[in-house]
């Protein structure tokens, strides 16, 4: 089976998908919230291999809804409070390959179950970055690269640049200790995108020693598209895009209320930077929350024999988000701080040039289900302020930049006609650029932008 993607025009992808067994039990349970006549059902099955035996702590995820859940000692797995609408479910297990497959609730409980086949190279499980909805990266019609679990640990540095130098086709455009600018295919800055879980960043990345304001220090993986994306995104991701992908947000639907936390850290001794982050969640019923702060900071970088002048950094930021999960749906805020202090190396070591970086950046994301069709809309904010001054001892900005960035997007994912299933929906943004300090890069400027877009594709 070939899957064709039609995004205002046709494309053709290369690649297999293997559909899961789907059957409707003859018996179900459905429960009904008070004062609610949305239907909620329950979401099941048995992974196993392909001689039918079945496979323990498989990993299963309801993409759109951002569940997760691990299979038993028998292969099985279960999602109760499933609301009707057209899902598509993840199924990872180490040593298997992972597959991607779409079902559809409506009238009744559904039983979903898939046979992973052996591989004994490791693979991402989904990518939701290259097109519209959630698919296996195999099949997906745009070329991606997913970093993430010990890879992405490994290449953990204090630029977005540095942290992605190792994907095929990236490079790091860098001019100094923290700044690190993607380059995809040989376009960079205003030609590549970059999303903080799916919303755009506006961080001024016009100059050399601009770099996106974004941390990963808790991300759970980054997903690259290697080429343009103009067609989903817009004519500033004419090289590619970076979308940078936080962890789910737990619930307890299926489990007792919950807390943890995970701490990270670690030590570069070549510029003595200490580098940590803390991340606490937790979950009852259907409330969750989740809180991380990271940060690090530098001395000058050294070798055996050398001293790099006035390259110190500083950064610190965090991330606080609550949601709610119930009959009607789900309703999530996020809200995330990042200030950072770059010093930046001039031709003269005498010489202090400094950037201070603040980011805040706001969402809101709404989840409905309207029969067996699912509606998302997600309104966001971000306040980007970047200052340059010529000495590290003075107050008079050099160069400043502020830019405040309006989004709202609203998706109506259908369920299957035919053998097509994809998203029809409208996106607007308003931007608004103020510049002040001695110097200017770039005039004061507002933009409005609104479009409408359809994705269909067929297996």
């Amino acid at each position: 089976m070939i899957p064709i993607t039609i995004i205002g025009m046709l494309v053709v992808s290369s690649g297999m998908t293997t559909p899961g067994a789907i059957h409707r039990d003859t018996v179900h349970s459905e429960a009904i919230a008070p004062g609610s006549s949305i239907h909620m059902f329950v979401l099941g099955g048995l992974v196993a291999d392909k001689f039918g035996q079945p496979i323990a702590g498989a990993r299963v995820q309801i993409t759109e809804l951002n569940r997760t859940t691990l299979t038993d000692t028998g292969g099985k797995y279960s999602f109760s409070g499933v609301a009707s609408g057209t899902y598509r479910l993840s199924f990872a297990a180490i040593g298997f390959r992972p597959e991607v497959n779409t079902v559809t609730v409506l009238d009744g409980d559904i039983t979903l179950d898939a046979a992973l086949r052996p591989s004994l190279i490791e693979l991402p499980t989904i990518q939701v970055t290259a097109s519209a909805n959630a698919t296996d990266p195999l099949s997906s019609p745009q070329p991606t690269a997913v970093v993430s679990g010990s890879d992405l640990a490994a290449a953990q540095s204090p630029s977005l640049g540095e942290t992605l130098n190792q994907v095929a086709g990236v490079h790091s455009l860098s001019t100094g200790n923290g700044i690190g600018k993607p380059v995809i295919r040989g376009l960079s800055s205003n030609r590549v995108l970059v999303l903080d879980n799916g919303q755009r960043m506006e961080t001024q990345q016009w100059g050399d020693e601009h770099a996106p304001n974004v941390e990963t220090a808790n991300a759970e993986r980054i997903e690259v598209i290697r080429g343009p994306a103009s067609v989903l995104y817009g004519s500033d991701a004419l090289g590619g895009v970076i979308n940078v992908i936080q962890r789910p947000l737990p619930d307890a639907l299926d489990r007792a209320p919950f807390v943890r936390g995970t701490a990270t850290g670690d030590y570069s001794t070549n510029n003595r930077q200490p580098d940590g982050a803390l991340l606490v969640e937790g979950a009852s019923g259907g409330l969750g929350f989740r809180a991380d702060v990271s940060g690090r900071t530098s001395e000058n970088v050294r070798t055996p024999n050398y001293t790099l002048w006035h390259s110190r950094n500083e950064a610190v930021g965090g991330t606080g988000t609550l949601g709610y999960r119930g009959s009607w749906g789900s309703l999530t805020g996020t809200y995330t701080q990042r200030n950072e202090r770059i010093q930046l190396t001039d031709e003269d070591p005498a010489a202090q040039p400094t950037q201070r970086i603040s980011t805040n950046r706001a969402r809101l994301d709404l989840e409905m289900p309207a029969g067996a069709s699912r509606i998302e809309i997600t309104g966001g904010f971000e306040r980007s302020r970047r200052r340059e001054f010529e000495d590290d001892t003075t107050a008079t900005v050099a160069l400043g930049l502020l830019s405040k960035d309006y989004t709202i997007d609203a998706h109506l994912h259908h369920p299957p006609v035919g053998r097509f299933a994809g998203t029809l929906g409208v996106s607007g943004q308003h931007t608004r650029f103020d510049k002040f300090g001695e110097e200017t890069l770039i005039p004061n400027s507002r933009s409005t932008d609104v479009g409408l877009f359809g994705f269909e594709q067929m297996d």
